[in-house]
């Protein structure tokens, strides 16, 4: 990783090919699995997140009339808390195995990334883009953005999520954080560089915010905490496996996520 000395921006370096990027996501059903195994945490997330949603969406605007588009939809969980409230909506996702997930479920889906499909989404089409744990694995951010401000109607919401760079878990795990784990992830932000990204692509009302945690059982924590810290399994897993007794439930945002939302 290298870190901008104007800006602040951590990315990869050298930068992987656009070629080598999709090798990634070839064939990766498997990676769905923590989110059918987990599938009733992450409803209860994008739940919270579609509310938080529309209180910043004007009155006028009924939940039927929302056209809501989301990036990196995986197996599509966002839209069905979406839908349930009304909203038209649609999926982007590079993976065709989601892609064909979120087909059977009836969802109107693009396959590729918002810069490929080109002229397949059209501009001014849309009151909400999300992007939950995408902008972390674009090559360009900034015209990643500015594709999504175009798609969105005049006041349109974006809203994003990714993990904080300069959040304490990552002083705390160091070379073993979350946000190093994935080799997907070419660019990392803070609060500062994703005000910056957003300013740059002409939204305003722009707020950065700690993420709220996702509502893991208490014995995730520690069982994925082992993952992270082999040296500490031989105490977590025991942990993990007691607590599993308990309907606890993770107090805390592990990852370091944070939200961003910003109006065109």
């Amino acid at each position: 990783m290298g870190k901008c000395v104007g800006c602040g921006l951590v990315q990869v370096v050298p930068m992987p090919t656009v070629r080598e990027i999709a090798k990634l996501y070839d064939e990766d059903f498997e990676h769905f699995e923590p989110y059918f195994d987990q599938e009733v945490v992450h409803h209860a997330y994008f739940k919270k997140k579609i509310e938080e949603i529309i209180r910043k969406i004007p009155d006028q605007v009924g939940n039927d009339k929302k056209c809501l588009l989301d990036i990196g939809c995986l197996t599509g969980i966002l839209l069905d808390e979406a839908k349930k409230v009304g909203m038209n909506v649609a999926g982007v996702d590079i993976s065709h195995d989601a892609v064909t997930v979120c087909k059977k479920k009836g969802f109107a889906m693009y396959e590729g990334t918002i810069q490929s499909l080109g002229n397949k989404i059209h501009p001014n089409s849309f009151n909400i883009i999300t992007a939950f744990q995408v902008i972390e694995h674009e090559r360009d951010p900034l015209n990643t953005v500015k594709r999504i401000y175009k798609l969105l109607k005049k006041d349109g919401l974006i809203v994003m999520a990714t993990p904080n760079y300069s959040g304490l878990w990552q002083k705390i795990m160091g070379k073993r954080w979350f946000g190093f784990a994935h080799p997907e992830h070419v660019v990392l932000f803070d609060f500062k560089t994703m005000k910056l990204l957003l300013e740059k692509a002409g939204f305003k009302d722009i707020e950065v915010k700690n993420d709220s945690p996702r509502p893991f059982p208490l014995s995730f924590a520690f069982t994925r905490g082992a993952d992270y810290f082999p040296w500490a399994a031989w105490i977590l897993k025991p942990l993990g496996k007691f607590f599993d007794h308990f309907n606890l439930k993770n107090p805390i945002n592990p990852w370091d996520d944070m939200i961003v939302f910003g109006k065109k």
